[in-house]
């Protein structure tokens, strides 16, 4: 690239180049479980195709956001494990030990890597995320000050 008075720019390479800076950072991967319940979800031969999908969605839907994958769930069953439309904890003593015995299961299924999956998606509003988050930091260093 020669201008008029034959020196050599390097500004659309340089362009070109934070372009696609911009754009390599922008990709983000995110991990989530798979949509389709392991065979070792299911627990037991008696248990309905339904209740083992319904568990499973509920854990993709909600559980997976809220806990790291990474890391062990809790022992102790969640109140908002519990299959859609049930507002209410289970009345009966059969609804309370399904949702102990699918958490159970859960719990033994979170930390196969097979379980999950990892998609990209291109995210562009990390720049503003990241200029408000600096804005937020100054303005509660300047209230302390």
């Amino acid at each position: 690239m020669r201008p008029s008075k034959g020196r050599i720019t390097f500004w659309p390479l340089a362009m070109i180049a934070v372009g696609m800076t911009l754009a390599f950072l922008s990709i983000t991967p995110t991990v989530q479980l798979n949509s389709v319940p392991p065979s070792g979800f299911s627990s037991a031969e008696r248990t309905s195709i339904a209740l083992t999908h319904g568990y499973w969605e509920v854990a993709v839907r909600v559980i997976q956001w809220k806990y790291n994958r990474a890391s062990a769930l809790p022992e102790l069953v969640p109140a908002d494990f519990r299959l859609a439309g049930t507002t209410v904890q289970p009345a009966n003593l059969e609804d309370r030990a399904a949702r102990a015995v699918y958490w159970a299961k859960l719990r033994e299924e979170w930390l196969r890597p097979d379980n999950w999956h990892t998609t990209y998606k291109l995210d562009l509003g990390w720049p503003l995320r990241s200029v408000r988050g600096l804005s937020n930091a100054v303005m509660r260093f300047l209230d302390q000050t």
